[in-house]
């Protein structure tokens, strides 16, 4: 049995725990909440994708995605809009891991395999092997989500009664 993944989903849960628990992703959302009424929806899900998209290059997608899904949200209720137009962008970025060696398994393997060749591999390889389709992943990606958002899952719609937090005392609807 593979305890290395299992280390890394209890990693990224407790992270995930201790962002609630703290209250850092209120801290932090509340101040990403600030910016969210005057960015052009397209230029917004763009933002979060590249930021998401550096932190997955770094840290694994389950710490990226448990430690920025709940600041997203927060900052969703801060703002009053609908949780899925942050989250749905950063869902999808913690996809785009194409840069490093650290930043999927796959590339790990591959690296550690390659330094059996003549010429093993190295991290500009990945880096430059990587970096147009990332590029290429965070506009597409920013264009879908955009685009097909709103179609598929209703992300344009007004802030959800589903999105409350019960725990800071709910929302009131009139």
């Amino acid at each position: 049995f593979d305890f290395g993944l299992l280390l890394l989903i209890g990693g990224a849960l407790a992270i995930n725990s201790g962002f609630i628990q703290s209250g850092l992703n209120i801290a932090m959302g509340d101040a990403f909440a600030a910016l969210i009424p005057h960015a052009h929806g397209f230029l917004l899900d763009l933002v979060i994708i590249v930021v998401i998209t550096l932190c997955s290059q770094v840290f694994s997608s389950i710490g990226t995605a448990a430690a920025m899904l709940p600041v997203l949200a927060a900052s969703a209720q801060e703002a009053v809009v609908n949780p899925l137009s942050l989250m749905l962008p950063a869902a999808i970025a913690t996809s785009f891991a194409f840069l490093l060696p650290t930043a999927t398994p796959p590339n790990v393997v591959v690296l550690a395999k390659s330094q059996e060749l003549p010429r093993p591999l190295r991290i500009r390889d990945f880096f430059f092997s990587g970096l147009p389709l990332t590029l290429a992943a965070c506009l597409a990606g920013a264009a879908l989500t955009h685009l097909m958002g709103h179609v598929v899952f209703d992300a344009q719609s007004p802030f959800p009664q589903w999105a409350c937090d019960a725990s800071a005392g709910g929302c009131m609807f009139v």
